[in-house]
């Protein structure tokens, strides 16, 4: 059985893992796997999350932990790993460090959405939300496009000035900028991503002021969490969701839903973007909302199982 550490993950290529997050995609378009409900086992204030999924050559369970109180004690609040087995005979093939996993997925989960949402010739951009995903949505967001200038928000400057620094050193030709408010940072991009778990949305706005933009909401992933104002879900000419529990988990799509903002025939599935592109040219405002799924975690683990082995990357364990 072979380990595989946050380094190992993050030294594969942006393409591999945005491939398997394609992959993943056409699956749902192929109805090709089964996907339990994700299970949670709460104690307490803390929670245990399972999620396992199965398809193809493999099937894979990640195991979350959110323990608030670690947070106290400077420890991460959320945890996690990922176990990928074979699928014909149940033996277990690989650990992989879970919260590693889920950001260059989630990243790629993005990127892709950048990729099928806005044209080519795209050059300023901002993300907000300065944490660990954040920076991988950078990341994804430079690898699909030729952005010259990307904006940074977050409700701490230093995180935001802090996750600049990071970026300057891989991608020298950019020009970064710290924005001073999110509405700031809005009204300076064509594509605007969050990655915040806020319960409020994190600027305001009327829709003819956020007409012709791109945004992309990856932070939100309960109810009561919503990045964006109603105005964004207002004027978009399509609303996309990379699964339809998104329209019950996430505040952005559900709280409208529910005040009538929008009606669910706007709401359509991300999948049928991979094999029908929509023309992303003109003045065109496109909203995409992620909340996740285990078949995300199955393929991308699936992929670094692959390439692991083939670059020789990862530790083989002795069981």
């Amino acid at each position: 059985m072979h380990f595989f550490n946050k380094q190992a993950i993050e030294s594969l290529d942006p393409e591999d893992i945005q491939k398997a997050v394609a992959h993943a995609y056409n699956l749902v378009l192929d109805n090709d796997f089964h996907m339990p409900d994700r299970m949670h086992v709460p104690r307490g204030e803390n929670t245990l999350l399972l999620m396992p999924c199965f398809a193809g050559d493999y099937f894979a369970t990640k195991l979350v932990s959110v323990f608030p109180g670690a947070a106290a004690s400077g420890l991460p609040v959320v945890n996690g790993i990922v176990m990928l087995a074979d699928n014909h005979t149940g033996a277990p093939l690989a650990i992989m460090d879970g919260a590693a996993l889920t950001a260059r997925r989630t990243g790629a989960v993005g990127g892709l959405a950048v990729a099928c949402l806005t044209p080519e010739n795209i050059c300023t951009a901002g993300i907000i939300g300065a944490g660990v995903q954040g920076l991988s949505q950078a990341q994804f967001l430079l690898y699909n496009r030729k952005i010259t200038t990307l904006w940074v928000a977050d409700l701490h400057q230093e995180a935001a000035r802090a996750m600049v620094k990071t970026l300057q050193t891989t991608h020298p030709r950019v020009s970064f900028q710290v924005a001073e408010t999110a509405r700031d940072l809005v009204d300076a991009c064509q594509v605007v991503i969050c990655a915040t778990t806020s319960t409020q949305p994190v600027f305001e706005a009327a829709p003819a002021e956020v007409k012709g933009k791109t945004f992309i909401s990856i932070g939100s992933f309960t109810p009561k969490m919503k990045e964006l104002p109603d105005a964004v879900i207002t004027a978009a000419d399509a609303v996309y969701v990379d699964t339809p529990f998104a329209a019950q988990e996430s505040g952005d799509i559900c709280i409208p839903l529910k005040n009538q903002v929008v009606s669910r025939n706007k709401i359509q599935p991300f999948a049928q973007l991979v094999r029908h592109p929509v023309d992303t040219e003109g003045d065109k405002t496109w909203f995409f909302k992620s909340v996740g799924m285990a078949l995300f975690d199955l393929t991308v683990a699936s992929a670094v199982y692959r390439l692991g082995k083939e670059k020789n990357l990862g530790q083989v364990l002795d069981v």
